[in-house]
């Protein structure tokens, strides 16, 4: 027992002076490592300032190695900016000598050039612009509103009176005798109810096309308009045509020319004066190509054109209807017809339409409110001629 706690005790006495050892060992290498870490630190600090750590700067450098290596053997082909001067004085040694003596000192061409064309220009802004308006839709017609009148009204309800024809019962006659009684008459008329109506439209534009579009801002407004006067000539002759209902008797034949005689004889005879008449590019090549078989009119100037392209029917102007077809033709008093409007023609903008705000786009609506009365429909000849 003796001899086991004497071993013990040079154990535990060897075990404390190993435990010391170490401590010691460890503290020693704390303060190296604190030492490297401070360096490691002043040094990642400093480079920071520079934009870079330790890691990034080995990493540019071992870069910069491999670049240097690799150019390092085809730096042979790059000839020095001392060597390619040196070249160019030797080749143009015949140009110094000659400045020497006075002469004009030549160009020196230090590479071959390519001529320049549009290829090299790749951008898409370099544009020139020619004339827009020769490019723009064709404008004007012969327009409905130049031949009735246009009646402004405080509402967009209208109602006129239309004489009934017969105009009533009774009749003038001759007194019978003295003291007689004499002939009672009457009179009947209609009152015709005309509701006013806009014809209208719209269009939304960018405010950016407005901008890059030079013409835009100043013809849309043109175009619009023409295309509400087109739409106006369609709406009031197809009106006319379906309510006319002067007299279509013709005894003279068929051809246009000779109907159109009869068509304004028709209207003379109920006490109209017709004025104008209207008819389709067809019925115009029909009266200006007319031949007669053998033989042709004897009374003059039933038909004359004169040099301005101007044809007239006993008088009365044929005009060319673009919204007529086929053979159509309207023959009238077109003082028995009016357009009435409550509105005139209005072009208005704004940007609060639906969503247009939030797009940056504008609205631009063009209207006119109207209608067509026909105080005589018995004063237009409307047919086609087949």
């Amino acid at each position: 027992m003796d001899a086991v706690s004497k071993l013990g005790d040079k154990i535990e006495t060897k075990a404390n002076a190993t435990a010391k050892e170490i401590s010691e060992a460890k503290a020693a290498f704390d303060t190296e490592i604190k030492a490297v870490n401070k360096i490691v630190a002043d040094l990642n600090t400093e480079l920071s300032v520079k934009g870079a750590t330790v890691a990034q700067m080995q990493g540019e450098i071992k870069a910069l190695q491999a670049k240097r290596n690799g150019f390092s053997g085809a730096a042979s082909e790059f000839p020095s900016v001392y060597n390619e001067v040196k070249q160019v004085i030797a080749d143009n040694a015949a140009n110094f000598a000659a400045v020497e003596n006075g002469e004009r000192f030549k160009q020196i061409e230090l590479k071959t050039v390519a001529n320049i064309s549009s290829a090299n220009i790749t951008a898409t802004n370099y544009l020139s612009y020619l004339g827009w308006q020769e490019g723009m839709e064709p404008l004007g017609q012969n327009r409905f509103r130049s031949l009735v009148r246009t009646v402004q009204s405080g509402t967009d309800f209208v109602r006129y009176p239309r004489a009934n024809s017969p105009i009533g019962e009774g009749s003038f006659t001759r007194q019978a005798s003295e003291g007689a009684a004499k002939s009672q008459i009457d009179r009947d008329y209609t009152m015709v109810d005309l509701t006013l109506k806009a014809m209208s439209g719209y269009a939304i534009v960018s405010r950016q096309s407005l901008r890059n579009i030079t013409f835009l801002q100043s013809w849309l407004p043109t175009s619009m308009l023409e295309q509400l006067q087109d739409n106006e000539d369609i709406d009031f002759t197809n009106t006319l045509y379906a309510a006319a209902t002067g007299s279509i008797a013709a005894a003279t034949g068929t051809k246009p020319m000779t109907r159109l005689v009869d068509y304004i004889l028709n209207l003379k005879a109920t006490k109209f004066a017709p004025n104008a008449i209207a008819v389709s590019k067809a019925i115009m090549s029909g009266i200006l190509l007319n031949t007669e078989t053998n033989a042709g009119f004897n009374a003059p100037n039933v038909i004359t054109v004169d040099a301005n392209g101007t044809v007239k029917v006993l008088g009365v102007p044929v005009i060319v209807w673009n919204q007529l077809t086929a053979n159509q033709i309207i023959v009238g008093d077109f003082t028995k017809a009016s357009i009435v409007q409550s509105e005139g023609l209005t072009m208005r903008q704004t940007d609060s339409h639906s969503s247009t705000f939030t797009t940056n786009e504008l609205t631009f609506l063009l209207e006119r409110t109207e209608g067509l009365a026909i105080h005589r429909p018995d004063a237009f000849v409307a047919v086609n001629i087949a």
